[in-house]
């Protein structure tokens, strides 16, 4: 029986929402809220025949002053808010080797309401082969920090031999992604899903229609000796109804959850707060994401991830300053030391930067510089030398250089042209120690000459320095206790550390200006 002209292709899911923590004893902890969400078939989204009240109660797209809806920006890489869901998720399938095999998916989300968008925590792909065969589970899981990573489950490779009471498919993976400030990424996921009772598109239903009710469930594993340990928290997301969506079943569920989908952020705060002030968790300071299968060129150090990291956090305006500043820097660098220089970013949505020299440059030295994020410039901008900079990127894994020796060459501080600068007066006055006995030169290879610039220089300079401060200063008033070593305002100790070295005070002379050896 043929039953694709009366099975919905669009769902509101009523879910129950419950985690709990185990591990520390003393910091358990758990609760459970109800949530809304939609299952859609994406086609169905994409081709706009979900579209209700001509797309006022509910559309796809750009919209912002609908009732609810969905837009593609907010969702998987971040390629631009024109490139539509599907082929978003594509890219992402291609990326890890599944090519041409979507037909089509069930998406599993939080819609948006009146043009606003909460955090979102976790969507979910149920991807489809021709002929309605499920055989791959892509779950998008968004932080608190405007970050997002996937984990591509893939069916019949890698599952576990008993899925949990309840679900049909079970996994158990290294985590990759920096959720909870109260975990860090060590650990394993063990995920188990209950698929949706039948594809999104017809005529593969099954004889007896009932509507589709996938439910997730994470199990968060502390690591023992590379394997997955004792069970440290889970978290649930189960529908306890699937209603198909149109005008009258979307008002009346939103007419009983009014407020639910801007709750997520405020429950994750509540429910932080009692975690660190009542249940004394210190906090993991946010990591850098990492993307899939990268790993720092010529270096003993091990993989960073196992899946992709697909969405970092915008360049600030500070950031951006840096890079122009580094990208004018190299442009005329490499003609002076006839090394080529290539950037690779980490985040997928940033493209290579390659600078060479005008002549010879395919037998020039090549210097390559992979970086976890736009930290790379500001360290640069700020290190008193390239020394400096290159320990402290390697040991808080910012960056890593192919050749040392080639990225001193590159960043080696000029020679000497009278006065310290402006800029670099205002950064060594900001720094009362250097936790590092390195030679620190009198310039710095940034430093500009032109009257304007040094001022701006000096300007970003201190706003950078005082930033580092004043979060400092913040954690203290409001008693925040990071884990011990991972204070933001302790890098240079750090990187101390791991060069061997003891805090040396730099001499400076009456005015506040560092004294160099002649």
């Amino acid at each position: 029986m043929d039953h694709s002209s009366s099975c919905p292709r669009a769902y509101i899911l009523e879910n129950q929402v419950t985690h709990a923590r185990l591990l520390p004893v003393k910091a358990a902890h758990a609760f459970t809220y109800p949530t809304i969400s939609l299952l859609l078939s994406l086609n169905a989204l994409e081709n706009k025949s979900l579209d209700l009240g001509y797309g006022w109660i509910f559309g796809y797209g750009g919209r912002w002053a609908r009732l609810a809806g969905l837009r593609p920006a907010p969702y998987l890489l971040e390629t631009g808010g024109s490139i539509r869901i599907r082929q978003r998720l594509e890219k992402v399938l291609l990326d890890r080797g599944f090519t041409g095999e979507l037909e089509d998916a069930w998406m599993m989300t939080m819609p948006s309401l009146l043009g606003f968008e909460g955090i979102n925590p976790l969507t979910v792909y149920f991807c489809y082969r021709p002929g309605g065969q499920l055989f791959l589970a892509v779950l998008e899981v968004h932080n608190t920090f405007g970050e997002s990573h996937v984990y591509c489950l893939e069916l019949g490779k890698g599952e576990d031999e008993k899925p949990g009471k309840g679900f049909d498919h079970q996994w158990t993976v290294p985590r990759a992604f920096h959720v909870s400030p109260f975990n860090d990424r060590r650990g394993f996921y063990t995920i188990s899903i209950r698929r949706p009772t039948h594809p999104p598109t017809g005529p593969h239903y099954p004889e007896t229609f009932q509507p589709p009710r996938p439910s997730v469930r994470v199990h968060v594993h502390t690591e023992s000796n590379d394997l997955p340990g004792p069970l440290k928290l889970t978290a649930l997301l189960r529908p306890t109804s699937a209603t198909p969506l149109t005008s009258r079943s979307l008002l009346l569920t939103l007419s009983r959850f009014p407020f639910d989908l801007f709750l997520s952020f405020t429950r994750i705060a509540y429910h932080a707060w009692i975690l660190h002030y009542k249940k004394r968790l210190d906090v993991f300071i946010r990591p850098d994401p990492v993307p899939s299968s990268w790993a720092p060129p010529n270096t003993a150090l091990p993989q960073l991830a196992v899946e992709g990291g697909i969405r970092w956090q915008d360049e600030g305006l500070i950031e951006r300053y840096a890079r122009h500043r580094v990208g004018e820097f190299l442009r005329r660098r490499v003609h002076e030391t006839n090394i080529s220089v290539l950037l690779v970013p980490a985040n997928p949505a940033l493209s290579s930067r390659l600078f060479s020299p005008s002549k010879d440059k395919d037998s020039s030295p090549h210097l390559t510089i992979s970086y976890l994020s736009p930290r790379l410039f500001t360290i640069l901008l700020l290190s008193p030398s390239s020394q400096h900079a290159l320990l402290l990127g390697t040991t808080e894994r910012i960056f890593y250089a192919s050749s040392p020796d080639l990225f001193h060459s590159t960043f080696a501080a000029p020679s000497p042209r009278g006065v310290e600068t402006l800029s670099r007066r205002q950064q060594m006055r900001r720094s009362p120690t250097l936790p590092l006995p390195l030679p620190i030169p009198a310039h710095h290879l940034l430093d500009p000459t032109a009257l304007v610039a040094s001022l701006v220089s000096a300007g970003v300079i201190w706003t950078l320095l005082f930033l580092d401060r004043l979060e400092e200063w913040v954690f203290r008033v409001v008693r925040a206790r990071p884990v011990a070593g991972t204070e933001p305002w302790k890098q240079w100790e750090r990187a101390a550390r791991a060069n061997g070295g003891e805090s040396v005070h730099v001499p400076r002379d009456s005015s506040g200006s560092i004294l160099h050896a002649n």
